[in-house]
């Protein structure tokens, strides 16, 4: 009896990795931290919020809360 031959494969290609995503944009981010910061100070300057109010706010928002 002989052997039974199998015929070669085409061996498959590595697969490449999908690029990884880009990383999000921090100025967006950023753009919101300025607007949230210059509301705060438009509200101080109204007399809305006290000085202790702003510095918190603006304490919250520097922290990324």
């Amino acid at each position: 009896m002989t052997e039974k031959q199998v015929a070669p494969t085409s061996s498959p290609t590595k697969a490449q990795p999908a690029p990884a995503a880009p990383a999000a944009p921090v100025a967006p981010a950023r753009a919101n931290m300025m607007v949230q910061l210059r509301q705060f100070g438009e509200l101080h300057a109204a007399g809305v919020l006290t000085d202790e109010e702003f510095a918190l706010a603006k304490a919250k928002v520097l922290a990324g809360a």
